[in-house]
């Protein structure tokens, strides 16, 4: 599902790549005792799950928001072979919605993670450049503070090494970056919040528009089986138990008030509901 909507808001989704993922990260006998729902749409038979790397664009109020700009071409990534160097044709997708990127009033990274900031910048001649030079890139102080190599808050993670010098640093350079608190108001629809765990600084976007309600979860959760047991460390987190806190928190809120759930990662259709059936969470997939 490449657009839809959310009260008055228009979404696009502008798809970078997918990549097979093992199953067992989830655990193996969970995925077992979860089989009956998973397969065939959150899991494949030979033991992988597909795991999409998408950006949203968001049009309310007004304004064009980017949400999550995915990997970017070019990257030296050796640590993580799956993002190193590639070639997509991310900026032409993103010119089939009809919305170019000088058209961008918001960027919004829900962490800085190799996969969410790195259409910030595109190489040109040699040089890492502002991909979208007319918006306000909206950064996370306590993510600023947690990935500038500069900084005392900074931990080495080798999978995410030069991110920073590549996808964050020229937008700083061109005056383009406003460092954001836990809450901000991109606009009268649109909210960033708190979320931390997977990153420490890591935060989700709301979306309230015309009586109804999305949430951007970013890496809160990377597949559904996580939207039903929660407890699942995958090994992903900075820090685990504040993700669980996290999980659990929004996972009452989309069932209390039948959100939209538009994660980074899931495969089509890519977003859907969390309800409380007989008792227990069930994800179902939009339109279904």
């Amino acid at each position: 599902m490449n657009r839809f909507t959310v009260g008055e808001a228009t979404i696009h989704r502008i798809e970078e790549m997918t990549a097979p993922m093992p199953l067992a990260m989830f655990g193996e006998d969970l995925v077992a005792r979860n089989a009956d729902w998973l397969y065939p749409q959150w899991a494949n038979p030979d033991g992988t799950w597909d795991m999409v790397v998408q950006s949203w664009i968001v049009v309310v109020d007004g304004r064009v928001v980017v949400i999550d700009p995915c990997v970017g071409n070019g990257r030296q990534l050796p640590h993580f072979a799956l993002f190193d160097n590639l070639d997509t044709p991310f900026i032409e997708r993103f010119a089939a919605t009809g919305i170019r990127p000088e058209d961008v009033d918001h960027v919004f990274c829900t962490h800085l993670h190799s996969d969410h900031c790195g259409w910030n910048t595109s190489l040109r001649d040699g040089r890492f450049v502002p991909t979208f030079p007319n918006a306000r890139y909206l950064l996370a102080q306590r993510e600023l503070d947690r990935w500038n190599p500069d900084l005392p808050g900074y931990q080495h993670v080798p999978e995410n090494a030069g991110i920073f010098a590549a996808s964050v640093q020229p937008v700083i350079e061109a005056g383009l970056v406003d460092a954001v608190g836990e809450n901000h108001r991109i606009s009268p629809s649109l909210e960033t919040r708190p979320a931390y765990g997977h990153t420490l600084g890591h935060s989700v976007v709301h979306l309230a528009s015309a009586g109804e309600e999305a949430w951007f979860t970013g890496d809160v959760f990377h597949h559904p089986i996580e939207l039903i047991h929660p407890e699942i460390d995958a090994g992903t987190c900075d820090d685990f138990a504040q993700t669980l806190v996290t999980r659990r928190r929004l996972i009452d809120r989309f069932v209390a008030t039948g959100a939209l759930v538009i994660p980074a990662h899931f495969v089509a259709p890519h977003v859907g509901h969390l309800r409380e059936v007989d008792g227990r969470p069930v994800f179902t997939a939009y339109g279904q």
